[in-house]
């Protein structure tokens, strides 16, 4: 075998290689820029905060008080909390691609398609951003689950948690970031979105065929 022979593969290796680290930078690109938005602007966090809380303070309170749900001897609010947890994570997913609609109407879009990065890292690098949501979103939720006394299981089960969440919210996310790719205005997203949410949470997802037409073109 001759050099040429040998430096083929390393070569062919390399650029895998190489091309393996710029897709990862480029995630972690649009990570950052996710992450330092959140960081500059907390509103989003306390908006999507206040559904679970009122959960939590209010109709938790009220339905333990009248024992409207057999928990056995489970306590009412030990029974909710994860529930909650999952439609928190749920609706910070769903509602992700409204983000998009603005970064379009604002050309933030465009220049992020007309650069040289690659389309899959900036799906990805949207995935990623959602999850860390909703982790945040999750650390709200403990906290005042702590507040009010529920019971919470820490240790290893934290970390199944957090997976649970990541995975959660980058897929839901992602499915949302397609639906705003189709739809042109924010109004639309919203109602798709409430339709998907409604679809979820009565389980009619497994029966139920959803089609999306493309609105992008003319008025």
């Amino acid at each position: 075998m001759t050099s040429l022979e040998h430096a083929a593969p390393l070569s062919v290796w390399a650029s895998s290689v190489s091309a393996v680290l710029s897709f990862s930078q480029q995630t972690m690109a649009i990570v950052e820029v996710e992450v330092r938005k959140l960081r500059r602007d907390f509103t989003e966090l306390i908006t999507r905060a206040v559904q679970p809380m009122l959960w939590l303070l209010v109709f938790g309170q009220v339905f333990s008080r009248i024992r409207a749900i057999p928990t056995g001897s489970l306590d009412y609010l030990d029974f909710i909390a994860p529930g909650i947890l999952a439609q928190s994570v749920l609706f910070t997913g769903i509602f992700y691609g409204i983000a998009i609609i603005w970064e379009r109407d604002l050309g933030t879009l465009h220049k992020l398609l007309v650069s040289p990065a690659y389309r899959g890292a900036l799906v990805l690098g949207k995935a990623a951003a959602a999850g860390i949501r909703g982790l945040a979103q999750t650390v709200i939720i403990y906290a005042i689950a702590l507040l009010l006394g529920i019971h919470l299981r820490f240790g290893p089960a934290m970390i199944g948690v957090a997976a649970a969440v990541l995975l959660g919210s980058a897929v839901f996310s992602t499915f949302s970031l397609l639906v705003a790719c189709l739809v042109k205005t924010r109004e639309r997203f919203m109602g798709i979105g409430q339709i998907l949410t409604a679809l979820l949470r009565h389980g009619l997802t497994s029966n139920t065929l959803v089609i999306f037409t493309n609105d992008n073109g003319g008025e």
